[in-house]
């Protein structure tokens, strides 16, 4: 096939003037390396055939880039093998990874995927010094993007998203030139110049919340409507953005002193609470803690520092505190543990924590009233979870304390979280948090801990057939 002949034919009915200005400013004047990550998809594909078309100047320094995810055996490799033959049509040099670390046994995640997609071009971007990564995401992503958003309470920024463009601390800066495009505009330009694509046959199934909302919650939602969702949630998204600069605007001359025991004050006139709320997001990155701060945490710091109250919260390794309208962060000296080695759990027993709280294990047989039972809420992530016996490596059960580190994916989440960011969220004190176990497998993997979810991973499905019970009894 004539990929040049395509990629004319394709700038000739999408016309450089469609493409997001900034992207397009950016392409023109920016001179270091720029790859195209492609899928082979309708929207990469036409990414890729557009900045070739309208960007000669590019075409000595575009690499076409390809992850294989390895989900869909021979369908994965056909998509590589496709996009192999673009590349190449194009005279392009391209770049193919693939997923190879991927443990086959378990579940994939959406954030699993996109992490590993990532690091591959990443690799391309260090070893370059930089570089442009071009997407294909186009306007419909942006409602899917930010109902997403919407559900996990995002702020501002989080809102924004996704943004025509993203700059990294790596090198990395990636460009979306097709937000401005829509899905069926670019389906019928691709379909009127002959152009073929490949079809990810997962996509229209439901199993993560995107493909839901893109299958389901979104058509249904536009049937219901006399408005254009996608029109409308890019217009949101760009005021959204504007906001956010607005914020970092106000921010600009801010300094961020280290804690250190001392008492750290607000900025003078800083202004509205949202830009207090994003000052005090970065003096916490610049504490390295950030990632130990709920949004409900932030909320009440930023109520006591403007009331004068006086309160304090358990963050990372010590303690957050608001006093006389200034905040200190100090270490807490970590308390001796009474654990010791790992303690065997086997199945219809109870042991006997060192804290003197109480595991028991139980083997249970799958059944229709139990899976009822399961999804009522019967049993509680405080004391009771059932465990998918047919995913465990082994019969072999190891209880142990929490050390800083652990992580694992909750149950519904979309990728692994540390279980003292959960700890904190969940408001678990220093000291309770010291004395829970944490139940994990024969290869280290955690299962559960409790008044934390179960294992995303390790889950009771309706294809579950032997269901492994664990208990919890505190002293409490």
């Amino acid at each position: 096939m004539d990929w040049s002949g395509k990629a004319e034919a394709l700038g000739a009915l999408i016309q450089k003037p469609l493409l997001h200005p900034r992207v397009v400013e950016l392409l023109e004047t920016e001179n270091s390396a720029v790859g195209v990550a492609c899928s082979g998809g309708l929207d990469s594909l036409a990414a890729l055939l557009l900045t070739f078309a309208h960007f000669p100047n590019l075409r000595s320094r575009l690499t076409v880039l390809h992850f294989n995810h390895l989900l869909r055996g021979k369908a994965s490799d056909g998509d590589a093998a496709f996009v192999q033959e673009v590349a190449e049509g194009l005279g392009l040099p391209n770049r193919i990874g693939a997923w190879k670390d991927r443990d086959s046994e378990k579940s994939v995640s959406e954030a699993a995927a996109r992490e590993a997609r990532h690091a591959f071009i990443d690799v391309y971007v260090i070893s370059n010094g930089g570089g442009l990564i071009v997407t294909g995401h186009q306007q419909g992503d942006i409602l899917e993007s930010l109902m997403l958003r919407i559900a996990r309470a995002s702020n501002v920024a989080g809102l924004s998203a996704p943004k025509p463009v993203s700059r990294f601390s790596n090198g990395k800066t990636i460009v979306r030139p097709l937000l401005n495009v829509s899905k069926d505009s670019l389906r019928s330009s691709m379909s009127s110049a002959e152009i073929p694509w490949r079809e990810d046959a997962s996509n229209e199934e439901s199993e993560f919340d995107r493909n839901r909302l893109r299958n389901e919650v979104i058509p249904s939602w536009k049937k219901a409507t006399q408005f254009n969702l996608d029109q409308a949630a890019a217009q949101i998204r760009d005021y959204m953005e504007e906001a956010d600069e607005v914020i970092d605007h106000s921010l600009a001359s801010s300094e961020y002193p280290p804690a250190s025991g001392n008492p750290v004050q607000l900025p003078v006139g800083s202004g509205p609470r949202g830009v207090l709320r994003r000052w005090l997001y970065l003096w916490l990155q610049a504490q390295n803690i950030s990632r130990s701060v709920s949004p409900s945490v932030v909320n009440e710091v930023l109520d006591n520092l403007k009331s004068g109250g006086q309160s304090q919260w358990s963050v990372g390794e010590g303690f957050l505190r608001v006093e006389n309208s200034s905040l200190f962060y100090q270490n807490e000296p970590v308390e001796p543990t009474i654990w010791g080695d790992p303690i065997a759990l086997t199945p219809g027993e109870e042991v006997t924590l060192p804290t003197g709280a109480k595991l028991s294990t139980q083997a249970v047989t799958a059944s229709e009233d139990l899976l009822e039972s399961l999804k009522k809420g019967k049993y509680s992530e405080q004391a009771t979870v059932l465990i998918d016996s047919d995913c465990l490596p082994n019969s072999s059960i190891l209880v142990r304390r929490w050390t800083p580190g652990d992580r694992y994916q909750p149950l519904n989440a979309p990728g692994s979280r540390k279980l003292q960011d959960m700890f904190v969220d969940r408001k678990i004190s220093r000291q309770e948090r010291n004395s829970l176990p944490v139940v994990i497998t024969s290869d280290s993997l955690i299962l559960w801990c409790p008044g934390l979810p179960v294992n995303h991973n390790y889950r009771v499905t309706e294809k579950t057939k032997q269901i492994l019970q664990l208990t919890y009894s505190s002293l409490h």
